[in-house]
């Protein structure tokens, strides 16, 4: 992980004997820019600012690739009709190279109308028709399609309310969360989605490292300490983790262990966290943990932080950890 990629980030450690916060630090991030759209609808006016939305992914332990092709997105203000932006030719997005603070924007800079807004809906070939336009493919190297159910109706609703400001930019970051959203239904790959939105200029990343030995104990799903290996980020303060099954709403998001091949050492970065309270735990045995079902997965270690903004610096600050083992 080149660490320069990392915005104002927060640094934990893991280690056998103790969780340690090491520091905050700030420079760039990495965002990719989107294809241009355009308008299907009215949106225009003296009232106006400008909209990004972009997307990023908290990966999976069972797939190289995951790619979803979208065609174009819409937004509902509030007391008025959907706005829609279809885009000029689709985007075939591998959901997997945005792990971290990696993100791609849909929408650029797109001037709008300030005011309410109710949801937003991204539009996405996804039907179950033997086409692989959205598609998956294992760690085998197999591919199968990946469709969602009612997604060509209805596409990937996002039902979390937003307000433009007149002159103010607003950066929406879209998180999909493909440890909770992917089920193998018999033969096939249901893409279940599991979106989170915040607004990108109040978030931030937490990362940090792993010892080794957590990910080979005797508890773990295997020996190699590259699969199964996960942090999980709940919201609330001394939250008892738990696994991905339905319902489980304290679950925010999470993150991967991976090798850091210039340092040797095994790392995870979580981004785009908003403000807030959350307990952060481990686990050795996430490749176990199935969306669909109830399982009673292992946590290692958990640990409390605090994501606050400072509003003299901009840096986000964490609380002293608290070790449960």
């Amino acid at each position: 992980m080149n660490t320069r990629l990392i915005s104002k980030c927060i640094y934990i450690t893991f280690s056998l004997l103790l969780i340690s916060t090491l520091y905050s630090c700030s420079s760039g991030n990495g965002s990719g820019a989107g294809n241009s759209t355009s308008a299907t609808a009215g949106r225009a006016g003296s009232n106006t600012s400008k909209l990004t939305v972009s997307i990023t992914d908290a990966p999976i332990d069972s797939a190289r690739e995951v790619w979803v092709q979208f065609t174009g997105l819409s937004i509902k203000p509030v007391g008025g009709d959907a706005i829609d932006f279809t885009f000029e030719s689709e985007k075939n997005i591998n959901l997997l190279a945005l792990e971290g603070v990696h993100s791609i924007n849909l929408l650029s800079n797109t001037e709008i109308t300030a005011g309410k807004y109710s949801w937003i809906r991204l539009h996405v070939n996804a039907i179950n028709d033997n086409i692989n336009d959205t598609y998956i493919v294992l760690n085998d190297g197999s591919t199968h399609e990946l469709w969602i159910p009612s997604g060509e109706q209805t596409g990937l609703k996002i039902n979390t309310p937003f307000e433009v400001i007149e002159n103010e930019a607003l950066n929406l970051m879209l998180d999909f969360d493909l440890r909770k959203s992917i089920v193998l239904q018999g033969n096939s790959y249901k893409l279940r989605p599991t979106l989170r939105m915040v607004n990108k200029n109040n978030t931030d990343n937490i990362t940090g490292t792993i010892d080794l030995s957590l990910l080979t104990s005797v508890n773990c799903s295997d020996t190699d300490p590259v699969t199964g290996n996960a942090v999980y980020l709940f919201t609330g303060t001394n939250t008892v983790p738990s696994d991905i099954s339905n319902g489980n709403s304290n679950l925010e998001t999470s993150a991967r262990i991976k090798l850091n091949q210039q340092t040797g050492d095994y790392e995870y970065i979580i981004g785009y966290v908003p403000v807030g309270d959350y307990t952060l735990a481990f686990t050795c045995q996430a490749d176990l943990d199935d969306p669909s079902r109830k399982d009673n997965i292992m946590f290692s270690f958990t640990t409390n932080l605090t994501v606050t903004a400072n509003a003299a610096n901009a840096e986000l600050l964490i609380t002293p950890p608290n070790i449960v083992r």
